[in-house]
């Protein structure tokens, strides 16, 4: 039986914004440190700073993180027994722009980043499709290209920008996601600058976790899933033990 990690990352690079050609190459992120020194990095967008090396595993090969040699990351997967990595991003577990533009150009970068990573993996690498939300008919395109490049998956934060999951907004990328077969895969996120900014002091519990939970209480409530009976859904990185307590919640309100 194989073994999958359904939930393995990626650390963003300068590499990952190599695929922005022509007018979008303005857009791309630029890496900064304090004066001050130390080990700190920082992604520059829009001219706000965002952490770039926090959080991240010190006990495996930077080549392995940053998929900078695919063999290397194969290795280690070897060594732990996994055959196959869904792989997700770390960049855009949080807002980055308001702008559109900027966006796609974001996301269509990081989607052909992992397209050429999935393409060298041997089939063991496969990953999640981020879409510019802001641009749905970019978002239902982007969606076409991962499912035609080894993607298994949609990328989703519990919020985006202003707008909730349940928001019909979201219906024709739903109704896509459906009939390519993609599952919607809600990550452990935050995609609301009020959100994020409100709770940049917290462990990460509110700012991260909590969007996902109140995503899934919110999608049961107002019946999303039913208007999409062949859409899978998938809540990532934020374990199961609030599963009840929100069905609970929904079944006493649903019952008012």
């Amino acid at each position: 039986m194989a073994v999958i990690d359904s939930d393995a990352h990626v650390v963003e690079t300068e590499r990952t914004w190599e695929y922005m050609v022509d007018g979008d190459a303005a857009f791309k992120p630029e890496v900064v440190v304090p004066k001050a020194g130390g080990d700190r990095e920082y992604w520059l967008i829009e001219g706000r700073a965002f952490a770039k090396n926090r959080n991240i595993g010190r006990d495996t090969p930077d080549e392995a993180r940053e998929m900078s040699d695919i063999a290397t990351r194969l290795a280690h997967m070897d060594e732990l027994g996994v055959d196959v990595h869904v792989l997700y991003p770390t960049i855009f577990l949080r807002p980055l722009t308001r702008r559109p533009d900027v966006e796609a150009a974001l996301c269509q970068s990081y989607n052909r980043w992992l397209a050429d990573i999935w393409r060298k993996g041997n089939g063991r690498l496969r990953w999640v499709v981020v879409p510019p939300v802001m641009s749905l008919d970019k978002a239902i395109e982007e969606v076409h290209f991962g499912k035609e490049h080894g993607a298994c998956g949609v990328y989703l934060r519990g919020v985006e920008g202003d707008r909730r999951l349940s928001d019909p907004y979201f219906y024709p990328l739903y109704r896509e996601a459906a009939s390519l077969d993609l599952p919607i895969c809600v990550h452990a996120s935050s995609g609301n600058f009020g959100m994020f900014d409100l709770y940049s002091q917290d462990s990460g519990f509110a700012q991260f976790k909590l969007t996902v939970v109140g995503a899934f209480h919110d999608l049961l409530m107002k019946g999303t899933p039913e208007k999409f009976p062949d859409l899978r859904w998938a809540f990532i990185e934020v374990s199961s033990q609030w599963v009840p307590y929100a069905l609970n919640d929904a079944e006493l309100r649903f019952a008012r």
